[in-house]
């Protein structure tokens, strides 16, 4: 039977209860908004659900201890299905526990925006066998119940990828804490610091189930909303045009009482003329950034001080200017260069 249609006339949950009670087996394909996913039927009843790729249920049932990674290659080879080789501790119940908590959040999903399109396939399956189905009506009526439990779970967390940490004191009055083996493992795996994602991706389960688990220990004072890190203090060089730097007063229009400038003067006035292109070779070349190489690692050029003439004023002038305007870096090295070629 080819079933197809729009969620705006036909409900999610009709749709599911129309296969569910024609005993199909097969694959319901929904597009909700921007969300896409697949529900498995096996004789009108759920056999797994997903909005991901049908291969992250390895590594959800991984990373649950659901199964050990040496026996899902029995599985990967479909000669076991996934309730013939659960792990020590595991049993069918569990297994059982997870596909429905898993088609309940799926189902959710996909019926919040109300709007979409779905069809029917029959004779698909999943990628791996989990071996056993779920009843939709459990599913259905979970799902019908879960945006009122997120709204209280957003009350204390906004949402699945804001970061919590564990409180750095106890609640008042509270001396000691106990804990069960299901929410110690939670904290294991938030890590000090992490997200509802981090979590849920960590333990296998889905955002809601370690949602509400978190929103708990939230209220109980175990675990807080984590401040915002500081952004780390950056430099970002200013970016220099041809035209700023034509708009720079001449050289010898510098301010005689700029700190930088007197000292680069009254060096040159002290040592002379003769040290005068050995000075700019030097500015010129710290610039650059290599006193030993042709060219620094950008590719400029190093041009030599010897190269120049007086024809725009004295090298100290222009060594004056080169110190005062160190901070246009490369872009004023390749505007001395050009000079020099046309110079020359």
């Amino acid at each position: 039977m080819a079933l197809n249609g729009r969620l705006e006339t036909i409900p999610l949950g009709e749709v599911i209860r129309m296969l569910a009670r024609s005993n199909k087996t097969g694959c319901l394909r929904v597009e909700a908004g921007s969300m896409e996913g697949k529900v498995y039927l096996r004789d009108g009843e759920l056999l797994y659900a997903t909005t991901r790729r049908d291969d992250d249920l390895r590594s959800d049932l991984l990373n649950a201890g659901y199964v050990d990674p040496e026996d899902w290659q029995l599985v990967e080879r479909r000669e076991k299905a996934i309730g013939d080789v659960l792990a020590d501790g595991m049993t069918e119940l569990d297994l059982r526990d997870f596909i429905a908590e898993q088609g309940t959040e799926v189902i959710f999903r996909l019926d919040r925006p109300g709007r979409g399109t779905f069809d029917f396939g029959e004779d698909t399956a999943p990628r791996y066998d989990a071996g056993l189905t779920v009843d939709f009506e459990l599913c259905l009526a979970d799902a019908e119940h879960r945006a009122t439990q997120w709204a209280e779970i957003e009350e204390v967390i906004p949402g699945v990828s804001v970061p919590l940490r564990m409180a750095r004191e106890l609640p008042d009055a509270a001396r000691d804490v106990t804990v069960t083996t299901d929410t110690w493992r939670l904290l294991a795996a938030l890590g000090g610091t992490g997200t509802v994602e981090d979590v849920s991706h960590r333990v296998g389960t889905t955002d809601f189930k370690v949602a509400r688990a978190l929103s708990t220990m939230v209220r109980q004072g175990l675990l807080e909303l984590a401040p915002d890190k500081p952004k780390k203090a950056t430099f970002n060089a200013p970016e220099f045009s041809e035209a700023a730097v034509s708009d720079l007063p001449p050289l010898n229009e510098q301010d005689p009482d700029d700190e930088e400038v007197f000292r680069v003067s009254s060096y040159l006035e002290e040592e002379g003329e003769d040290d005068e292109a050995e000075l700019l070779q030097s500015l010129l070349t710290g610039m650059a950034g290599d006193e030993d190489a042709d060219t620094d690692p950008d590719g400029l050029e190093i041009v030599d001080a010897s190269d120049y003439d007086d024809s725009e004023g004295s090298l100290s002038e222009r060594a004056a200017g080169l110190m005062r305007r160190r901070g246009l870096g490369a872009a004023y090295s390749r505007e001395l260069s050009d000079d020099a070629d046309d110079d020359s």
